[in-house]
């Protein structure tokens, strides 16, 4: 996976590095639930935006919760979260900080992408890694 779409799919906004795994994906839940909110507040279909880009015949609710559960159960986040949880597996915690927040990118090209996401951007990159 590349370092754009690692950041676009797994980065999260926390004041420090996360200690486990568990705590990283209840955060992607948040990131993905405001996502979510915010494509309805713009007036996107986020059920339609998810059934085009993942190819999947959505059957959940119409909450923003229940979107963001159907979502993060679909078979292409869950394959994008196992990858993540082996990474957590292999981690070395002695790398810095900055590398840890940041990986190969620059702070500045991490603040880009994180400006720029989208639930769009977001679904766009997770049918590509699905692809990959």
């Amino acid at each position: 996976m590349s370092g754009d779409t690692s950041a676009i799919l797994f980065m999260v906004e926390n004041p420090s590095p996360f200690k486990q795994y568990e705590d990283h994906e209840a955060a992607i839940y948040i990131t993905i639930h405001l996502l979510i909110e915010d494509a309805i507040l713009q007036g996107e279909n986020p059920i339609a935006m998810i059934e085009n880009y993942l190819n999947v015949v959505y059957n959940g609710g119409t909450t923003t919760g229940e979107i963001t559960d159907y979502l993060i159960q679909t078979g292409s986040l869950q394959n994008a979260l196992w990858e993540l949880k082996e990474k957590w597996s292999e981690l070395d915690t002695k790398i810095n900080e900055n590398s840890l927040m940041y990986s190969s990118l620059s702070k500045q090209n991490v603040t880009e992408i994180y400006a720029q996401r989208t639930l769009r951007t977001y679904l766009e990159t997770l049918a590509g890694y699905d692809r990959e």
